[in-house]
């Protein structure tokens, strides 16, 4: 088995386990009204929480991994894309750990990530444009699973309102109980998905973008 197989495989096999996890959380919720903490989608350092930290961390340890052997890369990126996606993922990461935003409320969170993804693509244009070129399939996958996690995130606490409102005339608890955790449920997976293709998409550039030392071209870095 060649190793793009092997990593296509894996990320097969890691997406149908956050299904299985999703699926067990709602089951659980739905049949019994409430869950174990290990597969609580909205917990505190449960396995799903702990699994979206873990696709953070490593995606940001290979951003880092890509900054250290850009010299490698046929056309070196500058050091501002790698840097500013490790640190967006270990800022995410950490805030998965620690629940960082409900802590400190008073900090716009969804503004301030935001802002930063907007900054990226502004600033490392020519990064994208020659990913576009040379490394089509690495960027669209990044951007699928951007969209997925933006949609699931954002999305989903878009909904949090008209949810509530649908069902507030409802006399059942329960109706309540499940619509608000199928959100949660929708939510905490697209965002698990998302980093996913996102890391994915990661580990199949490096793999084919990193060269030999030997085959090291005299491309000028963009600073």
């Amino acid at each position: 088995m060649t190793t793009p197989q092997l990593l296509r495989r894996s990320a097969i096999a890691l997406i149908g386990l956050e299904v299985g996890l999703a699926s067990t959380y709602f089951l659980l919720i739905w049949r019994h009204g409430t869950t174990i903490s290990l597969l609580d989608f909205n917990g505190l350092r449960s396995l799903p929480s702990m699994m979206q930290a873990a696709h953070l961390f490593a995606i940001a340890a290979v951003c880092l991994v890509l900054l250290i052997q850009r010299h490698r890369l046929s056309r070196p990126c500058s050091r501002y894309l790698p840097l500013a996606l490790a640190g967006l993922s270990i800022l995410g990461g950490i805030d998965e750990l620690t629940k960082l935003h409900l802590t400190l409320d008073q900090i716009n969170w969804k503004l301030l990530y935001l802002g930063l993804l907007v900054a990226i693509p502004i600033l490392s244009w020519r990064d994208l444009i020659w990913l576009w070129q040379a490394h089509r399939a690495t960027l669209v996958w990044i951007a699928a699973g951007l969209a997925i996690f933006l949609l699931g995130g954002f999305g989903a606490e878009m909904v949090q309102g008209a949810i509530a409102t649908s069902v507030a005339a409802s006399s059942s608890s329960q109706t309540v109980l499940l619509a608000e955790h199928l959100r949660i449920t929708i939510e905490e997976f697209a965002e698990l998905l998302g980093e996913t293709l996102i890391l994915y998409a990661f580990l199949a550039f490096m793999g084919k973008a990193l060269t030999k030392r030997s085959d090291r071209t005299t491309t000028t870095p963009i600073f």
